[in-house]
């Protein structure tokens, strides 16, 4: 028997970039979609015991604006969803094509690819649910989706959910990555 393993892009870019950035510890997957909430899980092994950290992982493709002079050229848009209470950390994520300066004349290979991902602990995730994601129009009502914008990787905007851009790069994983290392229970 053959063995065959897929698992979905936005989980292996967060899996990644986690072995990357934080030392002495492993990214497990469930090879089971039968628990609810957790996409991986980081461990580490510290003074005989056992640690992990618990990580849901949502995806968006990411849109693009034609218009040069749009403040945001790529946006992300999500469905608002329940918050599991066994996932410590949830992970937003969204690929996007860096297109070159000459983007008319350049060729298809000098695109390049990139990632750009948010970190929420859970209490922030369920706040954020609760209180973030409102109708631009009545923002006493719920919205169905809620949406980020940006324009490099180092800043984005909540745009969807929201009745005037907020700013949200403090959510950026690799603004979130020493809390990330400092959360293993």
């Amino acid at each position: 028997m053959q063995p065959i393993f897929t698992m979905q892009y936005g989980e292996f870019a967060v899996a990644d970039f986690l072995s990357k950035q934080i030392k002495n510890a492993s990214v497990f997957i469930p090879a089971s979609a039968q628990e609810k909430g957790i996409d991986l899980l980081l461990y580490r092994h510290e003074n005989g015991r056992n640690l992990t950290n618990t990580i849901q992982v949502k995806m968006s493709r990411t849109y693009y604006k034609d218009n040069i002079k749009a403040p945001y050229p790529y946006s992300l848009w999500f469905n608002k969803f329940n918050v599991q209470q066994n996932a410590n950390w949830y992970i937003l994520v969204g690929i996007y094509a860096k297109h070159p300066s000459n983007a008319q004349t350049a060729k298809a290979n000098s695109t390049k690819w990139d990632t750009i991902m948010l970190a929420f602990k859970n209490n922030e995730m369920a706040y954020f649910m609760a209180h973030k994601v409102k109708q631009k129009k009545n923002p006493s009502q719920d919205d169905k989706m809620f949406g980020f914008s940006f324009n490099a990787a180092n800043q984005i905007f909540q745009t969807r959910g929201v009745s005037s851009p907020t700013n949200m790069s403090q959510f950026l994983i690799s603004n979130r990555i020493v809390e990330i290392n400092n959360s293993f229970i």
